[in-house]
């Protein structure tokens, strides 16, 4: 016991010599929107968690939808804001370059916007260029002035700027924290927002609660294979998931995650590219582990924040996640949330805000960061903070992870023997996980059916079951997966997660179209 105390304290010391310097509650300001009164409570409340001065809150009368247009968001966002900065002396204005004029001193660094204020700024239609070429299609980034109210809100200190297509984000994949990094010029922009101002409240309780014990749990990966480039930032967000020592599930087709999928001890989630929520969020009491992290990159996934059953950044949180993000309107790939450099920053102790515009190139463009911005969900991956019973495995799993960093062998040993000795399904699991995502079948199907009826939860069950079924469909044994599918089917018939099985079996085992009836003879 007094090694396993001084390995953590160990870690903890170099957790803290090397984690990026915290953002500061005295350099946040928050907006609410005055004419809704739950939007000035939780604003009151945001800033008694996170110790904000009280001297920091801005109320703007607002309209109370989602969308304005453009001449709204300047007459009652932007130009009253600067007025508040000015008035505060809050900032000092100087030359940018030749047409720009920017923040050379920001007493602020972070603003975070509760639900009431408005999400998105509408697209301005502009008169097409009579000297254009009619043969020359305009690039449609380059014409785009829609925008979501936080992106447009980090270059609030800048004017001068082209209103159409974006701005280069200059903390994209910078190397420390923001507070060190010499840029007054960019607001880090946030927001609490969400389906009910119940939610944003729990939002909000759950990032700290969830700091002082640990995000401890599940990944969970969905590559959908639509473009290699987003393919690649999932897959290394699995590989760094891995890499700590947390238990990684990955489905690896072209379809999401199914209906229903037991996605228990769900504290990581990354996927894509399905326009509505759907797969295992949308079982009736689907709940992430308090504190998780879930985002579903897609087009639209922030289109609207207000339903907990339209688009993905809504739903997720509805369903228990702590922070997301995603887009307003269209981004375009490359210009949307890295998710690789997202996760990387995350690990590495940076607050979800630091994370999420280190990780995307394009500012006064479609991204919105949803959750507490100063939340660091991996604060305590080194093992410090408090206790949970719930979250024992994959803390111990994380403790053999740091024993053997430079000994994988060693690793995968201590895991195995304490999973046997401790008849633990979680470890046993995990261990199978590894070898699936290093392809080694037949270890992986050994550890998966061991870890199996060691499980309480028929769920738990069922999902070492998917891995097996999973695997006969990845070598193309596909007349075997679909007897263990036939054979799930009737053993799990009362769950509801017998979706996901009748979902695979739907695409693998597909019933015959139906005959054609012959028609009257003529």
């Amino acid at each position: 016991m007094k090694f396993y105390t001084l390995l953590f304290l160990l870690c903890l010391i170099m957790r803290m010599t090397a984690a990026p310097a915290p953002l500061l509650p005295e350099r946040v300001a928050v907006i609410y929107n005055s004419s809704v009164p739950e939007s000035l409570a939780l604003a009151k409340a945001y800033q008694q968690a996170r110790g904000i001065p009280s001297g920091h809150l801005i109320g703007l009368d607002l309209p109370d939808r989602e969308e304005i247009k453009r001449a709204e968001y300047e007459e009652k966002i932007r130009l009253p804001l600067r007025q508040e900065f000015d008035a505060r002396k809050w900032w000092k204005i100087g030359r940018g370059d030749d047409t720009t004029n920017i923040a050379t001193e920001c007493k602020i660094q972070v603003l975070v916007c509760m639900r009431g204020v408005p999400l998105k700024v509408a697209r301005v239609v502009q008169a097409a260029d009579p000297k254009a070429k009619p043969e020359a299609a305009p690039n449609p980034m380059l014409i785009a002035n829609e925008a979501s109210v936080d992106s447009e809100l980090a270059t609030l200190s800048w004017t001068g700027q082209p209103l159409n297509g974006p701005l280069k984000n200059t903390y994209f994949q910078a190397t420390k924290g923001f507070s060190e990094s010499s840029m007054p010029y960019l607001l880090l922009v946030g927001r609490i927002d969400g389906p009910s101002f119940a939610i944003c409240q729990r939002m909000i309780t759950d990032a700290i609660a969830a700091e002082k014990t640990g995000l401890w749990g599940r990944a969970y990966m969905d590559l959908a294979q639509f473009y290699p480039e987003g393919e690649a930032w999932i897959r290394s967000c699995a590989s760094q998931c891995a890499d700590v020592g947390m238990p990684v599930v990955v489905n690896p087709w072209k379809e999401v995650f199914p209906k229903n999928y037991p996605m228990t001890d769900a504290a990581v989630y990354y996927g894509w590219y399905e326009g509505n929520v759907c797969g295992p969020f949308v079982k009736p009491g689907f709940q992430f582990r308090r504190g998780a992290v879930a985002v579903h990159l897609h087009s639209f996934s922030a289109s609207t924040v207000r339903s907990d059953k339209i688009n993905w950044c809504g739903p997720l949180l509805a369903s228990g996640a702590a922070v997301t993000l995603g887009n307003v309107y269209e981004p375009y790939l490359g210009m949307t949330h890295h998710f690789d450099e997202l996760q990387k920053r995350l690990l590495e102790g940076y607050t979800w805000i630091e994370a999420a515009y280190g990780s995307i190139p394009v500012v006064s463009w479609q991204g919105v960061v949803l959750g507490d911005p100063l939340y660091r969900p991996f604060l305590n991956l080194d093992g410090a903070g408090e206790k949970e019973d719930s979250s024992r495995s994959y803390r111990a799993l994380r403790v053999a992870k740091l024993l053997h960093a430079d000994q994988d062998s060693k690793f995968l040993s201590e895991i195995e023997r304490i999973g046997r000795e401790k008849s633990n399904p979680i470890f046993l699991e995990a261990l199978g996980l590894i070898h699936l995502q290093r392809r080694q079948e037949a270890q992986a199907l050994r550890f998966i059916l061991e870890a199996k009826p060691f499980y309480t939860n028929a769920a738990d069950r069922l999902r070492c079951d998917l891995h097996v079924i999973g695997c006969d469909r990845d070598a193309g044994r596909l007349p075997m997966a679909v007897k263990n599918l036939r054979t799930a089917e009737l053993a799990y018939a009362e769950l509801p997660e017998i979706e996901a099985v009748r979902s695979w079996l739907a695409i693998l085992d597909p019933p015959p179209p139906p005959q054609v009836q012959p028609g009257p003879k003529k």
